[in-house]
């Protein structure tokens, strides 16, 4: 059993601030048997962003893929090109067929991928690795399709937002057809790569979730007090899809209706510049803040701070979207009441005016409205965050989401190794007593 249930997990950077969802779900599966094995196909530089504490409880060995960029011969790019040579004397015809394979793909390919992918393949062969499982469907399924050409190890991925959504159909259809399965973290999605799937690869529903331990504060629920006003806050990295722009717009609006609050905005990313100067430029900078980049660890502390979460999502003209951001969860379990918008799998979380309220995209003034009506009613706040976090409690928890992922790992798994062990049944057969 503990064989079988060996998995290679392929990622494209470990540890990521913003990935807190694979490394739930990592820590998950571990609590419940499954060994892993975990690889990376870049590392971060440790003063480019903070680290989750819990990655140190991570079992799992984690091993970093070389990679090259500049200089032009660094000894990472020695290491790739000597995992070549080993596997084109050791499998050459599987070689040379994963390189027409992939450079005859149309789908751009890199060589830096294909090394890569060469290096994994052979550290799975030499540790008799029999699944790989990739997190995303873009790169690292990219790595692991090529993987298994030169291998023939079986691949699994979890596919999530803008990976579903930006991936042409054409490539996406191909990796799902080739894959033992596939995992998606919501509803929508799940029904989108069924259509590609056309009835061959299974394609599974795992939701994320989230340590409810770690963000087991609550709010008091009483309306501030003491001259305080009300705290808005969101959580997101900063970049387009969020719609942390239209949440600035709001603000503005609240501040020439006479609202009363603060609003505090976490994380960090490309627009970072852009929406300080919004900030600047409607003449918020008493009233809105970028906090910056900040562990979970802090945002539990932050969150019971709050009197209500916005996060005003979009669907981007290239179809980039977000699945179920992680950090409603992260709100609603801290009886934080969340607004939000009618997007993507958001809908899966949030019922309108049961759990949360959601309001039209890209849309400031109906945002401004839904915060103005939480901000004037503590018993709507109050009603909408005790329904939240029972929400959060009863389908959104680490627990249940590892559970979901571990049984549908081993149960492909378990399939695989009962299969192998009739084809090796049967070559014995065959090889004893002849076909006939």
């Amino acid at each position: 059993m503990s064989e079988r249930l060996r998995v290679a997990y392929l990622v494209k950077t470990f540890p990521r601030l913003s990935e807190t969802f694979i490394l739930n779900e990592i820590l998950g599966v571990e609590e419940l048997g499954l060994e892993l094995e975990i690889f990376s196909l870049r590392k971060l530089p440790p003063e480019s962003e903070p680290v989750h504490p819990d990655v140190t409880k991570v079992k799992g060995p984690v091993r970093y893929i070389p990679s090259f960029i500049r200089p032009l011969w660094p000894p990472g790019l020695a290491l790739l090109l000597f995992s070549h040579l080993a596997l084109l004397f050791a499998v050459p015809m599987r070689y040379f067929a994963a390189v027409r394979f992939y450079f005859s793909s149309g789908n751009s390919p890199r060589l830096k991928d294909f090394l890569q992918a060469g290096y994994l393949a052979r550290a799975l062969r030499r540790g008799k690795f029999t699944h790989l499982h990739a997190h995303f469907a873009n790169l690292p399924t990219t790595v692991a399709e090529i993987v298994k050409h030169l291998t023939g190890i079986r691949y699994s991925f979890t596919a999530h937002a803008k990976d579903v959504y930006v991936t042409p159909p054409s490539e996406l259809a191909r990796k799902i057809k080739k894959a033992e399965c596939v995992l998606t973290c919501t509803a929508v999605n799940q029904r989108y790569l069924a259509e590609l799937a056309d009835q061959g690869t299974p394609i599974r529903l795992a939701y994320h979730g989230i340590d409810v331990n770690r963000f087991r504060a609550l709010r008091s629920g009483d309306p501030p007090q003491n001259g305080e006003v009300p705290l808005i806050l969101s959580v997101a990295r900063l970049c387009e899809k969020k719609g942390l722009e239209f949440l600035i717009e709001a603000c503005r609006i609240l501040v020439d209706r006479g609202v009363a609050f603060q609003c505090r905005i976490v994380g960090y990313g490309p627009l970072e510049d852009k929406l300080q100067k919004m900030i600047v430029d409607l003449s918020l900078q008493d009233r809105v803040f970028l906090l910056g980049k900040m562990t979970q660890d802090q945002l539990a502390t932050l969150y019971p701070q709050a009197d209500l979460f916005v996060l005003p999502c979009l669907v981007l003209e290239n179809g980039d979207r977000d699945g179920i951001p992680n950090v409603l969860f992260e709100a609603m379990v801290c009886g934080v009441p969340i607004i939000s918008t009618e997007v993507a799998g958001v809908g899966e979380l949030i019922e309108h005016q049961k759990n949360g309220l959601l309001v039209e995209q890209r849309n400031a003034t109906a945002l401004a409205d839904a915060m103005q009506l939480l901000i004037g009613s503590p018993d709507l706040r109050n009603e909408l965050a005790r329904k939240g976090r029972q929400t959060v409690l009863e389908g959104f928890t680490r627990e249940s989401s590892a559970r979901s992922v571990y049984n549908i790992l081993s149960s492909m798994l378990g399939s695989a190794e009962s299969a192998d062990v009739l084809r090796k049944q049967a070559a014995i057969t065959v090889s004893e007593y002849g076909e006939g």
